[in-house]
């Protein structure tokens, strides 16, 4: 069983632009490996110069997607962190009967209450702190509350059927 018998392509291709329009953060369908199946939305910049090298990838992303698998695997409800780069990172986990089939992960928005540290990013993406800030200023800000509740409907939505 994979995603795909819980919901067609087409309804999760929804639930997903439902989404990026509700929080103003790209979005994907991943599978219990991280493999993303779907997405919709655009990366901003940074986001963008932070997937495209390897090391970052792995460092900012990929370590708190695995960090989020585990914890949204005990807890079995969305989960909201920051990632590395201390952007908004929510994943919200999809079960079948108990078992973990992948999720729908959210990112890439600033937290008003969080600062974003270009010296770290530069580095891990060998360009200037005056490049990082630039982008910075151009990273939607959302608040940690309305993914929260956003993300918790969701989960709701995808679990009334299952």
């Amino acid at each position: 069983m994979n995603l795909f018998y819980i919901k067609s392509e087409e309804e999760w291709q929804q639930i997903l632009d439902d989404l990026c329009e509700a929080l103003n953060m790209p979005t994907a369908l991943v599978d219990a490996h991280s493999f993303v199946l779907q997405e919709s939305g655009e990366r901003h910049e940074l986001c963008k110069e932070i997937r495209a090298n390897k090391e970052s990838l792995i460092g900012i992303c990929a370590k708190t997607q695995k960090f989020m698998a585990k914890e949204a695997k005990e807890t079995q409800r969305p989960v909201i962190v920051s990632c590395e780069a201390s952007m908004s990172k929510c994943m919200i986990p999809v079960f079948s009967d108990g078992e973990f089939m992948g999720s729908v992960v959210v990112c890439g928005t600033a937290i008003p209450e969080e600062e974003i540290s270009p010296a770290m990013i530069a580095e891990s993406i060998n360009r200037t702190e005056d490049e990082i800030n630039l982008m910075i200023k151009q990273i939607p800000v959302v608040d940690q509350e309305k993914v929260a509740e956003v993300s918790n409907l969701i989960f709701e939505e995808i679990h009334s059927d299952s």
